[in-house]
């Protein structure tokens, strides 16, 4: 199971750098007028926004799991993982080639299990809520990479985030629902392979 849900914070000020970076769990975006910022919504743990990035040969563990457990949710485990993207634009507008930083990152102090609920299935099942959304970066540094930008670059970067950001969230929730959350195991394995395939296809736009 994965959490999703969003609050928006918007706010305006003067900044003199042109810096943009957007999360689907934290996102920033100043420019020379304008500074939105976008978090999850708020949780009662500590440091929310603590984050490491998805590495092929580092799996989760459950020492990742900091956070506390929602004693109200029929789920045996949360794991919070977004998308970050940073980027530099030029004042009058243009991309700054090679500035681009996309990361697959895991919030371990929003994320939790319950420790009587969990089996040997359930902290794969989370591995790959994380391995999707570094499928997820992947294409998106595909999709950013295959593009020509114009003088308007943050609005035609920003209008791509928001589309792998849609893919994103709707295979998560496919991913839950047609694994019933990890108890079907059979479709497990499945999307555990179709996952894995996705990831090698993408290899070449892997951090």
């Amino acid at each position: 199971m994965i959490r999703l849900f969003q609050t928006f914070i918007f706010s305006v000020l003067i900044q003199p750098v042109n810096w943009v970076e957007s999360d689907s769990a934290l996102l920033a975006m100043n420019s020379n007028t304008e500074e939105v910022v976008i978090t999850s919504e708020t949780f009662r743990s500590t440091n929310k926004n603590a984050r490491f990035s998805w590495e092929a040969h580092k799996p989760l563990t459950w020492s990742d799991f900091r956070g506390a457990p929602d004693r109200f949710s029929k789920f045996a485990a949360t794991s919070n993982t977004g998308i970050s993207h940073t980027y530099s634009v030029t004042s009058k507008g243009y991309f700054v080639a090679n500035s681009s930083q996309v990361r697959a990152n895991f919030y371990p102090n929003l994320s939790w299990y319950i420790p009587k609920l969990i089996n040997e299935t359930t902290l794969a099942h989370e591995q790959t809520h994380f391995d999707i959304s570094e499928l997820h970066a992947r294409i998106l540094r595909k999709e950013l990479s295959d593009r020509r930008f114009s003088h308007n670059a943050k609005r035609e970067i920003t209008a791509i985030y928001e589309n792998v950001e849609k893919a994103r969230k709707a295979m998560q929730y496919q991913f839950d629902r047609e694994t019933n959350h990890s108890v079907d195991r059979e479709k497990e394995i499945i999307w555990e392979n179709y996952i894995a395939k996705l990831l090698a296809k993408y290899e070449r736009w892997s951090s």
